[in-house]
């Protein structure tokens, strides 16, 4: 370890992406609810999904997938790795969103603003969990790392674990501060691709003769989560990256659009048709 300090710098642009973990779904969530009068536990159920269907049951199953070293051995193989991720992160939480939509939220199906604010819920606490948890890990090891306390934790561990460790350690030290606002940057795509494919699920379990987009949106929830793991793993460069999310995103925007036009103009059909025989009656 040498005796490079981390920037003050660093510790600014960590500390805005702390901020942004909490302005992400906070924002979202006044939005959503001043603007379209969205329920308020839509949004909290869209976090809770995230976290069991996400957090909780992929995490299990990776562990027993991936235990006894396979995970290594998956990495070794990027395109292969990130279709795996990638299949697992679309189905678990696509089906998550169907779930949620087929029971909790199954009251809210008059309205469709709900799919909107369960994925603004959905894809918020994503984004505040992977930038908090980014954050408070960078600068609490940063604040080791400049007060010369690294041992305090490096004691307890060996072998790969302390490598990677000291490995942590020396890209703080060394990193461009304006890598922790990359953070930011990818989230905000990624939680308009969440909303997007909210969109998609919640069509499929409102209209059954839509259903096929509920394996649509795990093959692209998968697509986007295969091709940008694969790529990091190949050390891609990071704008490059960040260039392929943004257009990945687009084209899921641009697709659920198209399916939220269509679901209005008949919605608006409908009602038109219903009006003269509720006036007969």
């Amino acid at each position: 370890m040498t005796a490079q300090s981390v920037p003050a710098l660093s510790f600014v642009t960590m500390g805005i992406s702390l901020l942004v973990a909490i302005l992400i779904p906070v924002g979202l969530f006044v939005f959503y609810r001043k603007k379209f009068g969205c329920k308020k536990m839509t949004f909290f159920i869209g976090c809770a999904t995230f976290a069991i269907f996400a957090l909780v049951l992929e995490g299990i199953f990776h562990t027993i997938i991936l235990g006894g070293g396979r995970a290594d051995a998956l990495m070794a193989k990027p395109i292969l790795y990130g279709l795996y991720g990638g299949f697992m992160a679309g189905l678990f939480e696509e089906t998550g969103r169907f779930l949620a939509f087929k029971t909790v939220l199954k009251k809210s199906r008059d309205d469709d603003y709900t799919s909107l604010m369960y994925g603004a819920g959905h894809g918020g606490f994503e984004a505040f969990y992977i930038l908090l948890s980014g954050a408070v890990t960078n600068i609490v090891f940063s604040v080791l790392i400049n007060s010369g306390n690294t041992e305090l934790i490096t004691k307890t561990v060996s072998g790969k674990a302390l490598e990677t460790m000291e490995q942590t350690f020396l890209t703080l030290q060394t990193a461009n501060p304006m890598v922790y606002i990359a953070g930011i940057i990818e989230r905000i795509p990624a939680v308009a691709i969440h909303i997007s494919l909210s969109v998609l699920v919640w069509t499929a379990v409102k209209n059954k003769q839509k259903i096929f987009l509920y394996p649509i949106a795990i093959v692209l929830h998968m697509i986007v989560d295969a091709v940008t793991a694969s790529l990091a793993l190949l050390k891609v460069n990071t704008v490059i990256v960040e260039i392929v999310i943004y257009v990945c995103a687009t084209v899921i925007i641009l697709i659920s659009r198209g399916v939220w036009k269509r679901e209005q103009t008949q919605n608006q059909t409908q009602k038109s048709e219903l009006a003269p025989e509720i006036e007969r009656n």
